[in-house]
């Protein structure tokens, strides 16, 4: 009688196991910088998003509710915030001439910053630890044209939370919101101009 052969066993061996895993830590640690820089890319590009389309938005309140809207940020560059606010009108009578509007207080109060009725931040907690290069002065849009006011062009730039990349805000006098990249920052945005 025969007995039959014994089949090879399947599996890994110790030796195989030992190289897997050393590759596998390999391509991980090569990995980790460039997805590091991606988190800080894509958290600089969405604070930087949300702040123009914060400004946007309350430029087109100010057309649409006839009221000029002031834009007025707030802070410091590493806590800072945005509000939008519109004249008080809650103590003028029919017939009276509707009063200037003045800028809001993000920082200390955003309660302070309505428009139309409803409170208008752009908050710290909603920078991601994106910080800018300078708290700029507050511009009001008009509410006929959409202009700016005082006549000017506000520029800011945002740096990711590592510093690493940067995008720059400008707002131009006729009210046009936009980024661009500023060169030190060039290969980082290639969907962006640069400034």
């Amino acid at each position: 009688m025969r007995m039959p052969k014994a089949g090879k066993a399947s599996g890994f061996t110790l030796v195989e196991l030992m190289v897997t895993l050393a590759v596998a830590t390999v391509l991980v640690i090569a990995a980790t910088p460039s997805f590091v820089d991606f988190m800080d890319k894509a958290r600089l590009r969405g604070v930087a998003d949300n702040a123009v389309d914060f400004i946007n938005k309350a430029r087109a309140e100010s057309v649409k509710q006839n009221r000029n809207v002031n834009i007025a940020f707030g802070g410091s560059a590493s806590a800072w915030c945005i509000g939008a606010n519109t004249p008080d009108e809650s103590s003028i009578s029919p017939g009276d001439v509707i009063p200037a509007v003045a800028a809001c207080d993000c920082n200390a109060s955003a309660a302070s910053c309505l428009v139309a009725g409803q409170q208008s931040t752009l908050d710290v907690a909603a920078t991601n630890g994106v910080t800018i290069d300078a708290v700029p002065a507050s511009f009001t849009f008009d509410s006929r044209l959409g202009t700016v006011s005082p006549l000017g062009t506000t520029v800011t730039k945002f740096s990711s939370p590592r510093g690493k990349f940067d995008l720059q805000l400008t707002v131009t006098p006729l009210g046009q919101v936009g980024l661009c990249v500023p060169s030190s920052s060039k290969r980082a945005f290639p969907e962006f101009t640069s400034c």
